[in-house]
């Protein structure tokens, strides 16, 4: 059974890391947004019952049904927008948040070879004991940056993903905080 849920967790990591960035590079330049820095935005609320949280984005950002959010580009040179990308898995095994973390620590290191663990501190999500990293790699020749962070309730696991270049990372770490920071695990119905 734990060889079962390290391959779930392996594939639902890879597909969290790589699918943002999918998304991102098979979007036509056309759809891109064009903002200017300086221009904020009222947020919106995503409310998934089936799957049991509700999450506060930017109203200006994209919500694909893969439940990940992408923010507008911008400018021309904008590398990759940013993006969250929210995935939930049952936690099958009943694997301590310790556990979990290891698991996940080691399948991250053994999916890159130029995977470097910058931060991996305990932390907490929607009240519940988490744990957040923060790694930088290297997709495509694009240098990338991600923050994660996860949590174990009610026998679900909640994996929040935010990734950009590592030249832009910094820039919208507010708003993905804001995100995080609102992020809420309800009632699954």
């Amino acid at each position: 059974m734990k060889i079962t849920s390290k391959i779930t967790t392996s594939v639902l990591y890879v597909l969290s890391i790589a699918l943002p960035f999918c998304l991102v590079e098979s979007m036509p330049a056309s759809m891109a947004q064009i903002n200017s820095e300086d221009e904020m935005s009222e947020s919106l609320i995503y409310d998934n019952p089936n799957l049991g949280f509700t999450l506060e984005y930017p109203s200006d950002w994209i919500k694909e049904e893969s439940l990940s959010f992408i923010s507008p580009r911008l400018s021309i040179s904008d590398e990759a927008p940013e993006s969250i990308a929210v995935t939930t898995e049952p936690n099958l095994s009943n694997l301590t948040l310790e556990e979990y973390s290891d698991s996940s620590l080691s399948i991250l290191e053994s999916q890159f070879s130029n995977y470097t663990l910058i931060e991996s501190s305990n932390s907490t999500l929607s009240g519940y004991p988490a744990h957040q990293i923060v790694y930088t790699y290297t997709l495509e020749g694009v240098d990338l940056k991600n923050l994660q962070i996860w949590a174990i309730a009610d026998d679900m696991v909640y994996v929040l993903t935010y990734g950009g270049t590592t030249k832009e990372f910094e820039d919208s770490l507010p708003v993905i905080q804001n995100m995080i920071d609102s992020f809420e695990i309800t009632e699954i119905q």
